[in-house]
């Protein structure tokens, strides 16, 4: 197998262990329940697994390339693993809250809109602003699609910066005279 083909199996083995965990991680705060799935501490969490599979690909074709890593070979492959856990994750979050349990979505949503209208409350908004922004979010399917695709969209960029960051960290450019004086 080439270094190319290579290459491209271990960002798809990445990218599908990512998904996979993402949509394991989503699993168990599903059977957390709401409050659960809520906690605003789980996005920690989340972002550490991001991290771990942005360094995974990195490392591992740093070490197959000797230890040296491009910038640009890098965010590629990062970014790569990155896009196809989102979007398995993203699929199965429209799957869960779609076809397999769509009173848990609408329990999801009321609890959004009741955390929504706590700040609100907090902030000292009018009452009337507070009703039409509860209206909105009632009408509003944050699980559709569109908003699905949406979230996808942001989620890509976000993990992109999450790429650059890292790229940036593990790269390791080969010296320019290298092999001149070993012959």
């Amino acid at each position: 197998m080439t270094t190319a083909s290579s290459g491209k199996s271990s960002i798809l083995l990445y990218g599908v262990l990512y998904g996979v965990t993402s949509i394991a991680y989503t699993v168990i705060l599903y059977l957390g329940g709401v409050a659960a799935y809520m906690h605003s501490a789980n996005k920690y969490i989340g972002v550490a697994i991001a991290l771990v599979f942005a360094i995974l690909p990195a490392w591992h074709l740093k070490k197959q390339q000797g230890g040296y890593l491009e910038f640009s070979d890098a965010l590629k492959s990062i970014f790569k693993v990155l896009v196809i856990g989102i979007f398995l994750s993203t699929l199965f979050d429209y799957i869960l809250f779609h076809y397999i349990d769509v009173p848990f979505r609408e329990a999801l949503t009321q609890a959004s809109i009741d955390a929504m209208v706590k700040e609100m409350e907090n902030s000292d908004m009018s009452d009337e602003k507070i009703e039409e922004t509860v209206e909105f979010m009632s009408k509003f399917n944050s699980y559709g699609l569109a908003a699905q695709a949406l979230a996808f969209a942001i989620r890509c960029i976000l993990h992109f910066i999450l790429a650059l960051i890292v790229s940036a960290i593990m790269k390791k450019k080969r010296p320019v005279f290298e092999n001149t004086f070993n012959q």
